[in-house]
């Protein structure tokens, strides 16, 4: 299996990712008649009749990250800093699964488990970003600003999301995920094209 074929299919699989989740969304928005997007969370789509639509845009957005490390791996394997985020993709990739797994208790008095991997993933994702920066830059020379801006955008808006009134609380919080999609698509968008940057070398 060449490296090219490997780039482009684990690249190809996180834009799908990317797809699914937002796809996801606008379906669970359409079907739900009771649901507002400004004010209702992506989590409470996920509870009813139509729970399942939300549950797997994340799953495919969970493979997508999956996809990614696999990809990057392929692209490089060495540095210590450099493992750990791909280590940081996979934990990723497995708390989405378990977030959709308990998506069903968002809202309600058991929905413990499900804040946690949401803290979880508020944690995980900078530190992703911030992490791989540096070695984006070799995949792409814009990959290493544009990092830093997703990370720092998240660090400022992020943490205010516990803060926002009910009103405004699902469309802050689309707001904010949209950084995950947007990061996740734009750097599996670059890794197909990896395999010039090998055969430029």
């Amino acid at each position: 299996m060449s490296k090219k074929f490997i780039y482009k299919t684990c690249g190809v699989i996180g834009i799908l990712g990317c797809v699914a989740v937002l796809a996801a969304d606008l379906i669970g928005i359409a079907l739900h008649e009771a649901h507002n997007p400004i004010r209702n969370t992506i989590s409470m789509l996920a509870i009813g009749k139509y729970g399942w639509i939300q549950d797997l845009g994340l799953d495919i957005l969970a493979i997508g990250f999956f996809a990614l490390a696999i990809g990057l791996y392929t692209w490089k394997n060495s540095g210590t800093k450099w493992i750990i985020s791909l280590i940081i993709l996979v934990l990723i990739s497995v708390d989405l699964i378990m977030i959709a797994e308990h998506n069903q208790y968002a809202g309600r008095p058991g929905d413990k488990i499900h804040r946690k991997l949401v803290y979880a993933l508020a944690l995980l994702f900078p530190a992703l970003v911030l992490l791989t920066s540096f070695d984006l830059k070799s995949l792409k020379p814009y990959l290493k600003k544009f990092s830093f801006w997703i990370a720092g955008l998240w660090l400022v808006f992020a943490p205010l999301l516990p803060l926002m009134p009910d009103s405004i609380n699902g469309g802050y919080e689309r707001l904010v995920s949209s950084l995950i999609v947007i990061w996740l698509g734009t750097v599996s968008y670059n890794l197909i094209y990896a395999y010039r940057k090998t055969e430029n070398t």
